[in-house]
């Protein structure tokens, strides 16, 4: 008796939740995007700020390559 009350109250706890939000459920309802939505998030995926953050992370990368091939060669000449 008891575990069947404690299924029910947990049956109703997951009712009452309702995890599948509504389309008309607030802005952020699950429905397509619109047309200025789209375009957004195209700026953002594809944008210039997206380009040169790729330029800026591989300049940095061969900077650090450089410098690494720099203390190496320093550091190996000095065994010599």
């Amino acid at each position: 008796m008891h575990d069947e009350l404690e299924r029910d109250l947990g049956l109703d706890l997951l009712r009452a939740v309702n995890p599948v939000p509504s389309a008309a459920g607030g802005p952020w309802g699950d429905r397509p995007l619109d047309a200025d939505a789209e375009r957004a998030l195209n700026r953002l995926l594809y944008g210039a700020r997206l380009r040169r953050a790729r330029l800026l992370l591989v300049v940095r990368a061969e900077a650090t390559v450089l410098a690494l091939v720099g203390v190496l060669t320093v550091g190996l000449t000095a065994f010599r």
